[in-house]
């Protein structure tokens, strides 16, 4: 078993996973769906290609900064396009609104976390070169969030706890994957089956167990 570990920190982050239109909620902390985005983005795959393989390997993931919520709350369409036109958002259809676009768009200020990829070594040894030397930008859930430092923090031999565990801040929470078929936890529907294009996405969900342990207790 080995894992891959990826520093995800930056000024803002969203990883949404109730999302709609108007309305773009952010987690508390990256979704796996969002972790497999950016995986696909250094490796230059397109969303046409299937995410099984990555699917498949197990994410878990540590908190080091929770960071803070940011609501931005901002309209587009019906007004003045520099005063010489009237202008309107277009329509999923391609046409013209005619009513402002409200959109409520939800992000993480400031957070830090440590995400731990386990799986197939294989597998993982190509993801980390892909990290290293992306293909596409790499981003935190939305691509107008990038990462503020280097993603790639390494690839390690052993269980993906052990390798969280070490090095933990103080008092740091835990989101773990639970073994596939079990049932023994919170369910997130974040784990991506299709996404060829915008309006057919399709996701199955998975389940993961919290927890909040001292370094003093877990060493």
């Amino acid at each position: 078993m080995a894992c891959l570990l990826l520093r995800l920190e930056g000024p803002l982050q969203s990883w949404g996973y109730r999302s709609r239109f108007s309305d773009r909620d952010t987690g508390l902390e990256p979704t796996k769906s969002g972790v497999i985005g950016l995986l696909c983005c250094a490796l230059g795959r397109d969303r046409s290609q299937s995410p099984d393989d990555l699917a498949e390997l197990a994410m878990h993931v540590r908190v080091d900064r929770q960071g803070s919520l940011l609501n931005d709350f901002h309209t587009a369409g019906a007004g003045m396009f520099r005063g010489s036109r009237d202008y309107f958002a277009p329509t999923s259809s391609g046409g013209k609104g005619k009513n402002a676009v409200i959109q409520q768009k939800h992000y993480l200020q400031d957070a830090s976390f440590l995400v731990a990829v386990e799986g197939d070594a294989a597998l993982l040894g190509q993801l980390a070169e892909a990290v290293k030397d992306p293909v596409w930008p790499l981003s935190l859930g939305r691509k107008g969030c990038p990462p503020s430092k280097g993603v790639y923090v390494g690839l390690v031999e052993g269980p993906a706890e052990a390798a969280l565990r070490a090095n933990a801040p103080d008092r740091a929470r835990f989101v773990w994957e639970v073994p596939k078929g079990s049932t023994d936890g919170d369910m997130r529907p974040d784990v991506p089956k299709k996404w060829s294009d915008r309006l057919n996405r399709e996701y199955s969900v998975r389940f993961v167990r919290g927890d909040i342990s001292s370094t003093e207790a877990s060493g």
